[in-house]
């Protein structure tokens, strides 16, 4: 893990502004978020599946995992990791590797840290939120968005795996050139498959919903670095230099699951299928890693879900690799390497047989930007720095790189490329529409291929000539075999052995095969009981589907019956025409003018009623008539009823149609008002975490203020001590000053004390004394008024400073109290929650008492579960009667001991002699002890003294660890300013070519310029048609609108004559006698008969005048077309 010299620095999030400080600041706290959020959600299912352990389960998880959150987020200081994974040494002795490399400048913080180790230490702390919390310790928290991401991006897996199908079909006639070209287009296809990377999005939804293939031509100018050409030599030569025993194998190193794991798994069947590989094995990850990347169980969920789909070809798909999985020619493996920080250069010394396992193959396939990151060391490299250079020594195989752009690491452009990119678009390394198909030449490689086949070459001319010395010694063998039968017969027996060997080590590879299946076995049950769950749901989901099928029904048959209904109308039409007719007709027989009156069917009735009168002679006639009518109503009932019936089915047809409306509008009811709660659950949380921030701000307040008023009862403590100080350097001064006076006023004989009285009583006694000392009267009255002054500003001061005092007391007081009320509040808290401590130590420790004298541990451990309780108490109900029963028996003993004790007492006293000799023997001993622990004293402190110099000798080796490190690092500073100088050359050169591509991309800028003016005139344009069209649409529907109010109006009249046409013909065929409820004429019958009817009216009246030809026109009947008949 020692660093280089050369090597740059490695991207952290110490860098404002870079993609890695954005990254850690928003981007992590937001999947940790998401994954809180899964937890919380499948809490009923871990309830129904664990009970209450799994819900205490995922509330521990979800507290680790929301600390993790807080210690990102306020960029503590990384952790070693406390728990008892496989793993875990590696990852603590990695942090420890970090502490060294900071030189003491602090512990290695999530901000401070190398991006790659932070960012691979919190999903390692995520997987050990869950594995330190069973029953819920296998709970993948990223299978939820890995599944949708799969499901969502079922097109293009459709057509990627009817396109590989197809390719399939007719992929031994391709020639060279051909397979070239499907090769290089699924390769894309897997790179560009790489864009689906939940990780980058924070676990928001990255599925592929369209077809890559359609795409590849318009998506190769994104290509930066495109080694395909190395990449179909490389498999071709290594085809080509296989014997029967070695083989070619490709190693996968995938990344995401879903559409890209498809993507990569067609990738490896067309390298089998076209021969190019004899064997495929992918690496995926051991846990869960990176939200989206492939473990073991989404490898073959992802099979099985091919396997059961109802697509053709993606069933055919899932069988054929399931299918290689079983062959073994394709081999999955999830080594523990992948998951650790460590990037790939430290694979030798962290993980040797790994690493020798890489070497055997032919080609390593790197998927995805975290193997690219891994691969390059996750450093701030120059854009021009050659691939196998950035690798570091890291050269199991020949390898490429499959990856689109999601980080700042890049490597291997041409010169000028990155920062042409860079100007037409800033974000292009985080943007993931760049992507690079990198195979990595070196020239260590290239030099050690071509040793190898020198010193091939060599060994072949030494075993040729060998070979010729074999020859000749076989010669001379022959000739010797009679006499070395002996030794040839052990060379059978040693064969025989071997072969016994070589049956042993078979048959413990048939175990192990064995071993293996029923381990592979027990995976595909554990995965058969996961896809029936799977199941269930696809079974929902296509009820909903057939749902929906049935309302499209439904819906169908509302339209037929609206047609059946257009049908009737169009009928009704026809009968309302019929009735016209036959009113002309009935006009024209009775040769009336209807058009010119009001009611022409009362006048028409008028008219009958005259011929009924008239022609009462023609009963038997009538009866005739009659029959035909009852025969006409029959017919006219069933057709009434026929028309009832449907329009009864129409009122059905529709009133079920308002249910479904009802239902779908319920529904959406139900949905919108479930958005709603959600919604206000949300501001309710929202709410709560705000009040929630609002009382630890108010706490924090609290604990402010406390703390202030501390500091203010401090400084007013230390004004009272002022004060007093004040107040007791001006009583002292009082006191110097009534000293100084009496002494000035005391004498050898009177001596005054230093009192006020006495001071006055003196003055007094000098001014009786004369005239003579007036002049020192004066004097000293004048210094009495100045010290009187004196005195009064000092009284002044005084009082002051009481007065201070006094206020500074008060306040002291109330701020003594508000805390003294505070603490004591506390003080009950604490002595409440001491309390319940102290009660629930002394109930546990008078459990555990009770467990060790019942031996309730032993119990549990035979019994197999815990003693609670309800136990103990029986435990002791079993003691009670126990010491009954002993007591009992304790009796019974008592006698049996002390005769005992008679025989020990006399045997005691044979034995106190003893005694005394063994006495004697134990002081020697403890003598001899001693000695032995002065000894044992020394023994340790020279052991101390060896410890204290070994930690002298280890500070001073760090010591000079630390001042190798720091020449390395001045010596690297030397190489970068060096290298700073060049590049100052060579981005003054950039500089002028970027000036000249400026003015370049001036005058594409304003040909784009006018591009968009011509572009915005034609939307403009397509606006106002589009406006134009909507008016129009808008006033064709008014007009349907109307049409529809006529049609119905017109309905409405049509029944009202279909009424009064059903009402006159039952008029009629009252007239003319007949019955329409027992017989059901036709309407020609009442015709004919009324002709009849009028025939003889007619014959009655004129003399043998009769109508002829009553169906002809009005025109041919005005010209008086009349024939008599007699």
């Amino acid at each position: 893990m020692a660093a280089a010299s050369a090597l740059p620095v490695s991207l952290s999030g110490r860098f404002k502004g870079s993609f890695a400080y954005f990254t850690i600041k928003d981007r992590l706290p937001q999947i940790l978020t998401r994954v809180i959020d899964t937890l919380h959600r499948h809490k009923n299912e871990f309830f129904e599946e664990h009970g209450e352990k799994g819900v205490e389960a995922e509330k521990r998880a979800i507290s680790f995992l929301s600390k993790l959150r807080n210690e990102l987020q306020t960029d503590k200081a990384v952790t070693l990791l406390e728990d008892e994974l496989p793993d875990a040494a590696l990852w603590n002795q990695y942090l420890d590797y970090q502490r060294n490399l900071s030189n003491g400048s602090g512990e290695p913080s999530w901000f401070q840290s190398p991006w790659l180790y932070v960012e691979c230490y919190m999903y390692r702390r995520i997987h050990a939120a869950l594995a330190q919390n069973p029953p819920i310790d296998n709970f993948d928290v990223f299978k939820e968005g890995k599944a949708q991401n799969f499901f969502e991006s079922q097109e293009a897996v459709i057509a990627l795996c009817t396109y590989f199908q197809e390719l399939l079909k007719n992929i031994k006639d391709l020639d060279e050139k051909q397979l070239k070209e499907e090769l290089f287009k699924l390769l894309q296809v897997s790179l560009w498959g790489n864009k689906c990377d939940l990780s980058f999005s924070a676990g928001k939804a990255s599925s592929q919903k369209s077809s890559p293939l359609q795409s590849l031509e318009n998506m190769m100018p994104y290509l930066l670095v495109n080694d395909m050409e190395k990449l179909w030599s490389l498999l071709v030569n290594a085809k080509k230099g296989t014997t029967e025993k070695s083989k070619v194998r490709v190693d996968i190193i995938l990344d995401n699951a879903g559409f890209e794991l498809v993507s990569d798994l067609v990738l490896a069947d067309f390298l089998l299928s076209s021969k190019l590989a004899d064997e495929v094995h992918f690496h995926g990850k051991s846990i869960p890693w990176y939200v989206s990347d492939t473990t073991k169980h989404d490898f073959n969920w992802t099979i099985k879900q091919l396997q059961s789909a109802n697509h053709m070809w993606m069933s055919r798909c899932g069988i054929n690799w399931e299918g290689n999985l079983k062959k073994g020619v394709w081999v999955y493996r999830d080594h523990m390497f992948w998951t650790l920080p460590h990037d790939f250069s430290s694979m030798a010394e962290v993980a040797p047989d790994f690493y020798a396992d890489l070497q055997k193959s032919s080609l390593l396939l790197f998927k995805g930007d975290l193997n690219y990151r891994k691969l390059t060391g996750d450093r701030k490299w120059e854009y021009t720095v050659p691939f196998h250079q950035a690798l570091n020594k890291f050269h199991p195989a020949p390898l490429c790189s499959l990856r689109t752009l999601k980080s700042d690491t890049q490597v291997g452009l041409k010169p000028g490329q990155g920062e042409q990119i860079q100007a037409s678009e800033p974000e292009w390394m985080e943007s993931r529409d760049h992507v690079l198909l990198d195979v990595p030449v070196a020239r260590e490689q290239l030099n050690r291929y071509r040793a190898a086949a020198e010193a091939a070459q060599s060994e072949l001319a030494a075993l040729s000539v060998k070979y010729d010395c074999a020859q000749l010694e076989l010669l001379k063998l022959r000739s010797k075999m009679v006499s070395k039968e002996a030794s040839f017969q052990e060379l059978k027996a040693e064969a025989e052995s071997y072969k016994e060997n070589n049956a042993r080590q078979m048959s413990r590879l048939l175990s192990l095969q064995t071993r293996i299946r029923e381990v592979e076995e027990e995976a595909g049950v554990l995965s058969s009981s996961k896809n029936k769950a799977e199941l269930t749901a696809q079974v929902a989901f296509k009820e909903v589907l057939e749902l929906k099928e049935e309302l499209r029904e439904q819906n169908a048959k509302l339209n037929k019956c609206l047609n059946e209904c257009e049908e009737s109308m169009t009928q009704a039409s026809k009968i309302s025409r019929k009735y016209e007719e036959l009113l002309t007709q009935l006009s024209g027989f009775l040769d009336v003018n209807i058009r010119e009156r009001e009611e022409p069917q009362e006048h028409l009735m008028s008219k009958l009623s005259e011929i009924c009168k008239e022609n009462l002679i023609l009963k038997d006639q009538v009866a005739v008539l009659q029959e035909a009518i009852n025969v006409h109503e029959k017919e006219s009932k069933a057709s009434r009823e026929t028309i009832m019936r449907l329009v009864s089915e129409v009122t059905k047809e529709q009133g079920k149609a308002a249910g479904y409306y009802q239902d779908m509008e319920k529904l959406s009811k139900d949905l919108d008002s479930a958005t709603i709660v959600r919604q206000s659950l949300e501001m309710e949380i929202r709410n709560l975490q705000d009040n929630l921030a609002a009382n630890q701000k108010a706490l924090d307040a609290s604990k402010q203020e406390l703390n202030y008023l501390k500091i203010s009862s401090r400084e007013l403590d230390g004004t009272l001590k002022s004060s007093r100080e004040e107040a007791r350097t001006a009583q002292s001064s009082l006191v110097a000053f009534k000293e100084q006076i009496a002494t000035l006023l005391s004498n050898g004989s009177a001596i005054v004390k230093p009192s006020e009285k006495a001071i006055l009583e003196r003055i007094q006694e000098i001014n009786c004394n004369g005239e003579s000392q007036e002049i020192m009267v004066s004097q000293l009255q004048t210094q009495t008024t100045e010290l009187t002054k004196a005195l009064e500003k000092q009284t002044r001061l005084y009082q002051e400073a009481l007065e201070r005092s006094t206020k500074a007391e008060k306040c002291s007081e109330t701020f003594q109290d508000q805390l003294k009320h505070l603490e004591e509040e506390l003080l009950s808290i604490d002595l409440q929650q001491d309390g319940l401590r102290l009660e629930k130590q002394k109930y546990l420790k008078f459990l555990e008492q009770l467990n060790e004298k019942m031996k309730l541990d032993i119990l549990a451990a035979e019994m197999g579960f815990d003693m609670n309780a309800d136990a103990i108490l029986a435990r002791a109900e079993q003691l009670v009667k126990l010491e009954g029963d002993a007591v009992i028996e304790n009796k019974a003993m008592a006698y049996s001991l002390r005769r005992k004790l008679k025989t020990q007492k006399e045997k005691l006293e044979s034995r106190e002699l003893h005694m005394n000799l063994l006495r004697q023997k134990i002081t020697q001993l403890e003598e001899e002890k001693q000695v032995r622990t002065a000894l044992a004293v020394e023994r340790d402190e020279a052991n101390l003294t060896v410890r204290k110099l070994h930690k002298m000798i280890e500070r001073l080796q760090k010591q000079l660890d630390l001042a190798r490190e720091t020449n390395t690092d001045l010596k690297a500073k030397l190489s970068e300013t060096n290298e700073l100088k060049i590049k100052m050359l060579e981005q003054n050169r950039t500089i002028e070519e970027l000036t000249k591509s400026q003015s370049k991309l001036e005058r594409m800028k304003e040909k784009a310029e006018k591009q968009l003016t011509s572009v915005k005139s034609e939307l403009l344009l397509k606006e106002r048609k589009a406006t134009e069209d909507k008016d129009k649409s808008k006033s064709m529907l008014e007009a349907v609108t109307n049409e529809v109010k006529m049609l119905k109006t017109s309905l409405a009249e049509l029944a009202k004559r279909e009424r009064q046409l059903a009402d006159f013909r039952e008029v009629v065929s009252r007239m003319l006698g007949l019955d329409i409820a027992s017989l059901a004429l036709p309407d020609y019958e009442i015709v004919r008969r009324l002709e009849a009817l009028i025939h003889s009216h007619q014959h009655r009246c004129f003399p043998c005048l009769c109508l002829k030809g009553a169906a002809r026109a009005p025109e041919e009947r005005s010209q008086g077309n009349l024939q008599l008949l007699h």
